[in-house]
C-alpha cells in the first residue's frame, strides 16, 4: 500500500512539474515573460513594423508604447479590433497612434487614456471606437485588468489590481497547458520588418495592424461562412444585453468630460457588421440599435462628430467589404472616413 501511495505521489508530482513547466516556458498568452511586449514596442518605436507575433498582452504593449514614445500624438485611436486597421494613411499630415486592443471594454478606453494623462501627453484628437458591447455590463470582457491600476487612477479609486492572481492561476490550468504546449514547438519571437503585409499578423509603426496572408486572402465563400457562423449561438459579448448600463454610461460620460476639459477633439467611430450578421442582430439583439441611437443623441448634445454605423447599408458597404462577421476591410474604413471628410 505504501509503495502504491509512493508511486502515485511521485507520478502526481512529476505531472504537476510538467504542467507548471510547460505553462511557464510555453506561456501561450505571454503572462510570465517580461520582454515580449517590450521587444515589440522597441521595434515599433525604432520605425519598423513587427510580425511573427502571437498571444501577447495587447494592453501591456500599449503601456510600453505610450510610456516610451518621443512626442505627443496628434491623433489617438481608442477602440477594439474593429478600429485596429485605422492607420496614418487616412491622416497623412498628422502623427497618429492606434492604441486599439482586442475586445476593448470601456475600462480599456479609460485606462489607455489615463496612461497618456499620467505621462502629460494629451492628444489633440481622440477617435473612439464605439462597439455595442461597450455598454453591456455582461460583456464578459476582463482583459482590461492588466491596466486595472490605471483605470482606478482615472476614477480616483484606491483599490490595487489583483491581476497577478489570474496570472499565477494559469500555471495549473489544463487549458492553458494545451496552448502552451503548442507554443513550445514554434518560434514566436517578434520579428522586425519594413514590409506591411506578411504571412502572419503584423503591427505597424503607428500601432495599427494588418491581417495574416491567410485571412486577407479568404475567399468570398469563406468570408460569408464566417459571418454565418458568427451569428450562430452566442454573439460576441452581446448576451444578456437587456439595457444600457447606467454605471458604464456614467463612466463613459466622465471620459468624454475629461477629454473636453483637456481640449481634446472627439470623434465617435462606429464600425459596421457584415450584412448577414446585422440582420441577425436586428432580429435578436435590439440593444445594439438602441446603443447606436444613444450614441447619436449623446453626440448631438455634446457636439461630437459621429462617423460610420453598425448598419452596413447606412454606409453603403456590402458583404465584399468584410474579412468576417464584424471586421471591415480597409476599403470599408476608407469609405467611412472619406464620407466624413467630404
Amino acid at each position: 500500500m505504501r509503495k502504491f501511495i509512493y508511486k502515485t505521489s511521485v507520478s502526481a508530482i512529476l505531472i504537476l512539474i510538467f504542467l507548471v513547466s510547460t505553462n511557464y516556458f510555453g506561456d501561450a498568452a505571454k503572462l510570465y515573460g517580461i520582454d515580449y511586449e517590450k521587444k515589440m514596442a522597441t521595434i515599433l518605436l525604432s520605425g519598423e513594423n513587427v510580425t511573427n507575433i502571437s498571444n501577447y498582452d495587447e494592453r501591456k504593449l500599449q503601456k510600453e508604447i505610450i510610456e516610451n514614445i518621443q512626442k505627443t500624438p496628434n491623433i489617438v485611436i481608442l477602440g477594439s479590433s474593429r478600429t485596429m486597421l485605422i492607420n496614418n494613411e487616412y491622416f497623412p499630415d498628422k502623427f497618429l497612434v492606434n492604441n486599439s486592443v482586442s475586445g476593448a471594454s470601456l475600462e480599456d478606453l479609460i485606462s489607455i487614456y489615463q496612461i497618456y494623462k499620467s505621462n502629460d501627453m494629451i492628444p489633440e484628437k481622440v477617435i473612439i471606437g464605439i462597439d455595442p458591447w461597450l455598454f453591456n455590463e455582461y460583456n464578459n470582457q476582463s482583459r482590461w485588468k492588466t491596466l486595472e491600476n490605471e483605470y482606478n487612477k482615472f476614477l480616483k479609486k484606491n483599490s490595487i489590481s489583483k491581476n497577478n492572481f489570474y496570472k499565477y492561476k494559469q500555471l495549473l490550468s489544463p487549458s492553458y497547458f494545451q496552448s502552451s504546449l503548442k507554443e513550445l514547438s514554434r518560434n514566436s519571437d517578434p520579428q522586425a520588418t519594413l514590409v506591411k503585409y506578411n504571412r502572419s499578423n503584423t503591427k505597424l509603426t503607428d500601432g495599427s495592424m494588418t491581417y495574416s496572408k491567410t485571412y486577407r486572402e479568404s475567399s468570398h465563400n469563406d468570408i460569408n461562412l464566417k459571418a454565418q457562423k458568427y451569428i450562430q449561438g452566442n454573439v460576441y459579448s452581446l448576451e444578456n444585453f437587456k439595457k444600457l448600463s447606467p454605471t458604464i454610461i456614467k463612466e463613459f460620460e466622465l471620459l468624454i468630460m475629461d477629454c473636453k476639459i483637456n481640449n481634446t477633439q472627439i470623434m465617435f467611430f462606429l464600425a459596421p457588421y457584415h450584412p448577414v450578421v446585422y440582420d441577425g442582430i436586428v432580429r435578436d439583439y435590439p440593444m445594439v440599435l438602441e446603443t447606436e441611437e444613444f450614441i447619436i443623441n449623446f453626440a448631438k448634445k455634446q457636439s461630437i462628430e459621429v462617423v460610420g454605423s453598425f448598419n452596413p447599408s447606412k454606409i453603403g458597404v456590402d458583404e465584399n467589404y468584410f474579412y468576417d462577421g464584424m471586421h471591415s476591410k480597409e476599403e470599408g474604413i476608407k469609405i467611412i472616413l472619406d464620407l466624413n471628410m467630404n
